[in-house]
């Protein structure tokens, strides 16, 4: 079973502004150091009209459900790859695909930036699959519901890394 989620958030900066910092591996190095408890890393990055950037991230223990802590590893990592498209027409798509190492858990997103008078509006739906037999569908939505919160904390993030790079 797979849950699903869609989620806006205002960035306060135009979206010519935000694309720039997403499109620079500077943005990617500041978010993979500012993201979590403990610093990540970027693994690889392609700038350009469609940009990929590849992270490695570590997880704290509290994202994962309480009653499912016992079978989890003691380091958990995210591997997250965030693609990004041009702006076209006033917005910009790209997507995010992440596994959790020692964990059967993927989550997936379709982002949509789009131009919002002088500010971004980010949009995500979502998409969280654990693969465990009858215990998955209970712990889906914990896990979107950290999911969401860290698509909230990454969209505040980017308006204070524009906030301090202006």
């Amino acid at each position: 079973m797979t849950t699903n989620s869609e989620n806006t958030h205002s960035i306060g900066f135009p979206l010519a502004d935000v694309h720039a910092a997403l499109s620079s591996q500077e943005y990617w190095e500041y978010e993979a150091k500012n993201i979590g408890d403990e610093p990540g890393e970027v693994r690889s990055f392609t700038g350009g009209p469609n940009v990929k950037a590849e992270l490695a991230e570590k997880l704290p223990i509290d994202a994962v459900p309480e009653s499912f802590r016992a079978m989890v590893p003691a380091a958990l990592e995210l591997a997250r790859t965030v693609t990004l498209g041009p702006i076209e027409g006033g917005r910009a798509t790209g997507t995010v695909t992440a596994e959790v190492s020692g964990l059967p858990v993927k989550f997936n997103a379709d982002l949509v930036l789009q131009d919002a008078d002088g500010a971004t509006t980010l949009n995500a739906k979502s998409a969280v699959d654990v693969k465990i037999p009858m215990m998955g569908s209970m712990l889906e939505p914990k896990i979107m519901a950290w999911v969401e919160q860290f698509i909230a904390h990454e969209s505040s993030l980017i308006e204070k890394y524009l906030k301090e790079n202006a």
